[in-house]
């Protein structure tokens, strides 16, 4: 075999690796931030498991603070320790599965991998996303927040 010849069977092999993986990327049917399946969100609360739990003596003490960990956006929307004064997202995007985050200086939430924005409600501001973020359900026990 030349080396011309070699060479261009090669950089085809290596050129549909790379249309595989990006069609991959793109693919609705995995949700994956940074290699680690997310969990699957839970809209309306059907489960009791605890997603995540928070602190509120010690984390989110200030309208517009926010935390994003095992793949939920949970944001303090007003003051007290009520489920009423927080939000809870989905961090993944609707479109591809995406990570998506929290802007808090325009309180807007960005996918950066397709350029879907969604408002504070989670409704779609701007596609390719047809569908808001995914609501997840806000429990409170004294001092702890519970995503489920």
């Amino acid at each position: 075999m030349e080396r011309k010849e070699f060479l261009g069977k090669i950089g085809g092999s290596i050129a549909f690796t790379c249309v595989a993986c990006m069609m991959a990327a793109c693919s609705k049917d995995e949700t994956t931030t940074g290699g680690s399946t997310l969990p699957p969100p839970n809209p309306g609360g059907n489960s009791s498991t605890v997603i995540l739990a928070i602190n509120l003596a010690t984390q989110i003490l200030q309208v517009n603070e926010f935390v994003a960990d095992k793949g939920v956006i949970v944001i303090r929307t007003a003051t007290g320790n009520t489920a009423a004064s927080f939000s809870a997202f989905s961090s993944v995007c609707p479109h591809a599965g995406s990570t998506v985050t929290y802007n808090k200086n325009n309180t807007s939430f960005n996918c950066s991998a397709h350029g879907s924005n969604f408002s504070s409600t989670g409704a779609v501001t701007q596609g390719p996303a047809s569908s808001g973020l995914t609501k997840m359900t806000i429990e409170i026990s004294g001092s702890t927040l519970n995503i489920k």
